[in-house]
């Protein structure tokens, strides 16, 4: 109970800041919901059956991979998100999800954003996950060709709908390296629907030169879910060929041919893969699966797989069982309770040289400001491990992404928050004095 009591502070606090906040308020809302008003957190609604209750195994947290905090920023209002280019210039592009994009070089954020489309994201309604920039992402040829992407919610004109999910091609200004064209921007991907404001995630190019987008599926009711249908964007990670605009479907596809499917469609089956990432030795995407009511999840995300998404969350059947017969779900390869944390952040392999033994090991966090590791072990386990971070700030850390630099070294982005005050941070972890 203390726990649970512990918890609710910290969601309170939260969410008195940031009420409209992505990745998922909905669910943090439910779970207020179940503490305040029953008492517990082991129950799930719409007529799940089978696990209900979890118990997290986690070992004691780290004292031998013990790391720091190293202040990078705090000039970015709200960071979500920051990625590279393949140019070797150095640079990091830090996300601010109120519709700008910065530059950091040689220590320090440069003057004026890279990007900046506050204008294009929608203003009718003013919840922030509406009118918000939610990833980017640089062209495999940005060193020469000088195109990257992002993900917005831009202004619709159907009016039953919020927004609508965009995903644009912009360029690089062909006077300043350091300064996008704002009106270069070309469409390569739309998804209308009334709650789609709510499911814009992550994108990345593979090993293979193909986009991948993950487009979430908690934006409506329960029975509305579209996890499990191919017929649908939610719930899913997209794969598609960008070199021809606006794109074209790759021919590997695993339901190129199947009838009524979204040739689009890599895998299937998610709620909010929210942060993913390519393991740069093994190639796998492995990316942090937000769940609803019981668990968060980690995932390797492979060609057709199906996670399981309204029908199971985590290890966790949520409906009756003889309903699963003929199913054949990817399982996660790790899992965590709401008693550990409240919202996955998928983060990156560590191949950097500042914390040597952290290398291999899969950096994720959660947005309660909990920071992770999965190590690969025999037999396909992964044993997860919290780290102990040494220096915690002493305000309320709200941590919105975990990403790798050119060097392998691992950054998150977040919120600290303090009373009625808050204001971004980001972080590079750094091994103990």
């Amino acid at each position: 109970m203390a726990v649970l009591l512990m918890n609710l502070k910290y969601i309170r606090n939260i969410f008195i800041t940031f009420p409209h906040y992505p990745p998922d308020m909905e669910r943090i809302t439910i779970f207020i919901f179940f503490i305040v008003v029953m008492g517990f957190f082991s129950s799930c609604t719409d007529g799940a059956v089978g696990k209900t209750t979890h118990k997290d195994s986690l070992p004691a947290i780290d004292s031998v991979n013990a790391v720091r905090l190293e202040l990078i920023t705090n000039d970015v209002n709200f960071p979500v998100q920051m990625k590279y280019p393949a140019d070797n210039s150095g640079r990091l592009f830090i996300t601010d999800a109120h519709g700008k994009i910065f530059v950091f070089r040689d220590s320090k954020l440069l003057p004026g954003p890279f990007l900046d489309i506050t204008a294009k994201l929608e203003k009718k309604d003013s919840a922030f996950d509406v009118n918000c920039i939610y990833s980017m992402e640089f062209s495999p040829q940005f060193a020469k060709n000088k195109k990257f992407y992002v993900c917005y919610n831009a202004p619709t004109t159907i009016d039953s709908n919020t927004s609508k999910l965009v995903i644009s091609e912009f360029s690089v200004s062909a006077l300043n390296p350091d300064q996008a064209d704002p009106n270069s921007e070309k469409r390569i991907f739309e998804l209308e629907g009334h709650s789609t404001y709510r499911d814009p995630c992550d994108m990345i190019f593979g090993p293979d030169g193909y986009l991948y987008v993950s487009i979430g599926d908690n934006g409506t009711p329960m029975k509305g879910r579209k996890g499990e249908d191919l017929n649908s964007f939610l719930g899913k990670v997209i794969r598609i060929d960008v070199s021809k605009l606006p794109y074209t479907i790759p021919g590997d596809n695993p339901f190129l041919q199947v009838k009524h499917a979204r040739p689009e469609i890599w895998a299937y089956g998610f709620r909010r893969l929210w942060r993913f990432s390519f393991d740069s030795l093994t190639h796998e995407l492995i990316g942090g699966d937000v769940g609803d009511k019981l668990q968060e999840e980690i995932d390797i995300v492979t060609k057709g797989g199906n996670y399981g998404w309204p029908l199971i969350e985590g290890d966790s059947i949520m409906v009756k069982k003889d309903s699963l017969k003929g199913t054949n779900f990817v399982a996660p390869v790790a899992t965590y309770t709401h008693k550990t944390g409240i919202c996955v952040i998928g983060g990156a392999f560590y191949y950097g040289a500042g914390l040597p033994t952290l290398y291999g090991r899969y950096i994720f966090a959660d947005w309660n400001g909990n920071i992770f590791s999965l190590s690969r072990a025999a037999q396909g386990r992964w044993p997860l491990q919290q780290l102990r971070v040494l220096n915690k700030p002493p305000e309320t850390l709200i941590i919105n992404s975990c990403n790798a630099d050119p060097g392998g070294e691992i950054y998150v982005m977040g919120i600290l928050k303090s009373g009625t005050t808050s204001k971004g941070a980001v972080y590079k972890l750094v091994r103990p004095i």
